[in-house]
């Protein structure tokens, strides 16, 4: 790790003694090092510099923006399938408890043992009447 850091010094302060002397020699000169290619390439630094600074993250900020509200819409509308999806399912278990639970009516006359117990229900039934009726209420 040491390594690293010390070669990367030792490029920085090359580099660094290789533009002081390009500088010396342009001002003790007057000739301008690349003059030509300093307004195309300053051109070109600008225009990349305004694409990261502004432009990228306008961009990125829109895009995030559409991607949350499409997330959103996207679990609202499956919220609701899902809703849908369960009052289906309860209609369709009710219809069938309906179907399983419902009292079958048989054709034809009812069984001796059965209309014996019919008449027993409706005898206790009347008494039960009877015997309300004659039992004073207290206030």
């Amino acid at each position: 790790m040491v390594l690293f850091f010390t070669t990367t010094l030792i490029v920085s302060i090359v580099g660094l003694m290789l533009l002081l002397s390009v500088k010396q020699w342009e001002l003790r000169t007057g000739a301008v090092l690349g003059g030509r290619v300093r307004a195309p390439v300053g051109n070109f630094f600008h225009t990349a510099l305004l694409w990261i600074e502004r432009i990228l993250p306008t961009l990125t900020r829109v895009f995030l923006r559409r991607a949350f509200r499409a997330s959103v819409a996207f679990v609202h509308r499956a919220s609701a399938w899902g809703v849908l999806w369960a009052e289906w399912t309860l209609e369709r278990v009710l219809h069938v408890l309906r179907k399983t639970t419902s009292v079958r009516h048989g054709v034809g006359e009812a069984s001796v043992f059965l209309r014996e117990v019919a008449e027993h229900k409706r005898k206790l039934l009347k008494e039960g009447h009877a015997a309300r009726a004659k039992v004073p209420v207290r206030e």
